[in-house]
This record gives structure tokens, sequence and C-alpha cells, in this order.
């Protein structure tokens, strides 16, 4: 086996797999919060539910964060950005989200590449075995169930 191909093998061991939906905590300065999220792998940032970060009390802002939007007649939408640590599949990390009214979306969080790219591998067969994303919340619910989470 060449070199090259046994870091990447050494580097995939090492990465934690996880579905598209996964239990996540939400760190703030005064409380932690439960929550399912999405993981998209198409997303650069991760992104929290402007009353989620409230609850947590995420911050303070430390920028603002011009997010690409097909339903925005400029194209994008301005968001503020604000400190955290979100807990995932048993690793902890300080994140910077984007704050947004996910009222109308199925989960809360939204996990982007930028948490995702250095510690886990998604694969969505651990989520759920059809391709119906109404289907994933089902499926993790009854697995936290049969966990005692």
């Amino acid at each position: 086996m060449s070199q090259q191909r046994a870091e990447i093998l050494k580097a995939l061991r090492e990465k934690k797999v996880v579905g598209l939906v996964e239990p996540v905590k939400i760190i703030g300065k005064k409380r932690t919060i439960e929550t399912l999220a999405l993981l998209d792998t198409g997303a650069t940032r991760s992104s929290v539910y402007l009353r989620i970060a409230a609850k947590a009390c995420l911050g303070p802002i430390t920028s603002v964060a011009r997010i690409k939007s097909q339903t925005e007649p400029k194209g994008y939408v301005r968001r503020a950005v604000v400190a955290g640590k979100l807990a995932l599949a048993g690793i902890t990390k300080k994140v910077r989200f984007t704050l947004a009214d996910r009222l109308g979306m199925r989960y809360p969080v939204l996990v982007g590449r930028d948490v995702l790219h250095k510690d886990f591998i998604v694969d969505i067969e651990k989520t759920h075995d059809s391709f119906k994303l109404e289907d994933m919340k089902e499926h993790v619910a009854r697995q936290n169930k049969g966990s005692g989470a």
C-alpha cells in the first residue's frame, strides 16, 4: 500500500461517521440546548434559529455574513454571526453561527462545512434508509428512544 493511501485511510478512521440528521447541543453562556440538526455538506457556514441562540445566550455578535439566497431579490441576505459551541457525536467545537429565522424549517440548527470538514463524514444511510427528508426525523426519534436519550 502506498504511503499516500495509508495516510488517507488513517485520516478516515479518525473521523466520526454521522448521519444527515443528528442530535446536537448548542452550548451558550447561560444554557445548553439539545435539539436535532441537519448536517448540510453544501452549506459553507452553520446556522442556528435565533430563539435558540437567545435562550442559550450565544454571543457576542462578531460580524455580519453575506449568505447566498435564491429567494431574495438581491441574491443574498445579511445575517449576524455569533460565537458559541456545538457538541456533535461526542466532539465539541467552537463555532461561529449565523443567526436565522428557521421557524418554518424542519430543523432549528444547520451544521455546515465549517464544523464538518475536519472531524466528520456524513453518511445518509446512518440516519435513514429512504430518500425522503420527512422520514429522517422519525428515524432519529426512534433511535433516541431506543438508546435512552
